[in-house]
């Protein structure tokens, strides 16, 4: 199957990384064949291969969506939060719930045996914790955080605990008590919070 008429490249993009995150997510990272990537698509491997160099490369584009839509949802949930607040609602988010980036745990599984995956794991572990970094930044110039608090330090124990939590809930770890486990969340973000007399 060649090129499909009438679609835009950014229409085969979409197509393909709704393939693929179908086809990971049921076979997993070393399972998934780029073939079945491009059927599950209706495409050609030669028009994955136009927008994707590897299966990493392919499985990073689908992490990548996936996290700019869970952001996406998580910013338009609702009204306007300041910089601590979301930091607690995702927090809160660790523990229960669905889990949130399945995906992310086949590209960690991925790295350990393709060095392609693992450049790429890199990439996008610390993209997100820039991100998170340049928040803090942010939270501390518009006086919503602390300033006596490294942007980078936080941002790290962010991304640990994230982590951390997306490799239990791959384990299939029972959650804690949601109600206990908001109000440590509260605990541990209200450090961050001016105090009155800053």
């Amino acid at each position: 199957m060649g090129r499909v008429a009438g679609l835009t490249p950014a229409e085969t993009k979409q197509r393909l990384l709704d393939a693929a995150a179908t086809v990971f997510g049921r076979d997993g990272f070393e399972g998934a064949r780029v073939a079945q990537i491009a059927e599950e698509a209706g495409l050609s491997v030669g028009a994955l291969y136009n927008h994707y160099g590897s299966k990493a490369e392919l499985l990073a584009a689908v992490v990548e969506r996936h996290s700019a839509e869970e952001l996406g949802r998580l910013l338009a949930g609702g009204p306007p939060m300041g910089v601590v607040d979301l930091i607690a609602e995702q927090g809160k988010r660790l523990d229960h719930g669905p889990m949130e980036a399945p995906l992310l745990v086949e590209l960690i599984t991925a790295s350990r045996r393709d060095p392609d995956a693992a450049q790429i794991l890199l990439g996008e572990v610390s993209g997100r914790e820039e991100l998170m970094a340049e928040l803090i930044r942010f939270g501390q110039a518009a006086g919503e955080v602390v300033a006596d608090v490294d942007p980078a330090v936080v941002a790290r124990f962010c991304l640990m605990l994230g982590l951390g939590s997306l490799l239990l809930r791959a384990m299939d770890m029972p959650s804690t008590d949601s109600d206990a486990w908001a109000s440590f969340i509260n605990r541990i973000v209200d450090g961050f919070r001016p105090g009155e007399d800053q």
